[in-house]
């Protein structure tokens, strides 16, 4: 059978719309969660609905991408089990095709869905959650503000700096302390400033004592001086951000050093191979759902084969975002963090397929 045709198109249709409205449903019910918590605060700014409005659109992507993992199973699960309901599974049989064959003829909506992902993970939600750090930063004072904030550590240009307060527009810095360490991993030196202004793109420092450890000498204050560090008001807002979120790309240029991070190496190192993995996740929530293709419209089993499906696509994503977190955490490889639940379950997913096709 072509690849190309009206039954191809069909049955791409019917995933792609299956999963685009378990998407909208799902995207929808996260949104409001994400407003529950959200609308005082923005009220409390005089921001009224429109406000709102505009937080909703900004925080969208953020919510599409969280909801897009779940939407391709719960989505792929309505497909099959419609198209077993329907007898379209056993006529598809009748033809002499394979389920393994059909799965290949929607092959390009699975690639779809990942390539939204991608898109997602790596272009738009960067852009939002820029375009709405930095219009908070231009909101008003909230009402009643909270004084208790912890200080924000960082690395940059291989030194670990800490900061008491930064400013929203991330071209100021209060009460900060800028460490560093030599090739032995000893302490080597301590700059303190009272702050730090962003400027024609350089950073000036006020009211500055430098010790310097190795030498055991304090060097007098200076009033000003300029701090030639690599770090920019950007980098100062992305990184104060309540939720900074870190992408495949973003952390490639942390650990090439063209960037500025507030976490360890291991983090952005498992954050990279997790966005190279990240395009798998439709394909094997796709797998995981074949076995309701087998749920027959009076059998007994074919409640038990959607839980089936839905519980291992559950296991993936909690065994997934564990490994990962673990992988972040220095306690895994990054490689072994980001590849292992995927492997396993892309290996289940095959698994499946082919008992379908022996049934």
């Amino acid at each position: 059978m072509r690849l190309s045709g009206p039954l191809p198109r069909y049955l791409r249709s019917q995933l792609l719309l299956s999963t685009l409205g378990v998407l909208v449903a799902l995207g929808g019910l996260l949104q409001v969660l994400d407003l529950l918590e959200s609308t005082n605060e923005i009220l409390s700014r005089r921001q009224g609905l429109a406000g709102i409005g505009w937080y909703t659109l900004l925080r969208a992507p953020t919510i599409l991408m969280q909801a897009l993992p779940l939407a391709a199973l719960v989505g792929a699960v309505v497909a099959f089990s419609g198209m077993a309901r329907a007898n379209e599974v056993m006529a598809l049989r009748a033809l002499g095709l394979p389920f393994r064959r059909v799965l290949l003829i929607m092959l390009p909506t699975v690639a779809l869905v990942a390539l939204t992902q991608l898109l997602l993970a790596e272009l738009l939600v960067p852009a939002s959650q820029k375009a709405l750090t930095r219009w908070w930063a231009q909101l008003p004072a909230a009402s009643e503000e909270d004084s208790d904030i912890e200080p924000l550590w960082l690395r940059t240009d291989g030194g670990l700096l800490r900061v008491e307060t930064v400013y929203p527009d991330g071209r100021r810095m209060d009460h900060l302390r800028y460490y560093t360490r030599d090739a032995t991993g000893r302490l080597s030196s301590r700059l303190v400033a009272a702050s730090a202004v962003y400027a024609d793109r350089k950073w000036t420092l006020t009211d500055v004592v430098e010790t310097d450890f190795l030498a055991h000498r304090t060097l007098p204050m200076q009033t000003s001086r300029p701090w030639p560090i690599s770090l920019s008001s950007g980098d100062l807002r992305r990184l104060s951000a309540h939720e900074p979120y870190v992408s495949g790309l973003l952390a490639a240029d942390i650990l090439a050093g063209e960037r500025t991070g507030a976490k360890t190496l291991p983090f952005y190192r498992t954050r990279v191979q997790q966005a190279l993995v990240d395009p798998l996740v439709a394909l094997i929530m796709v797998l995981l759902a074949t076995p309701v293709a087998l749920a027959l419209v009076r059998g007994d089993n074919g409640g038990a084969l959607v839980l089936r499906s839905l519980v291992f696509g559950l296991l993936f994503l909690l065994l997934n975002g564990l490994l990962s977190a673990l992988g972040e955490a220095n306690l895994l490889r990054p490689a072994l963090a980001a590849w292992a639940a995927p492997a396993l379950f892309l290996l289940l997913g095959l698994f499946l397929l082919h008992r379908v096709d022996r049934h």
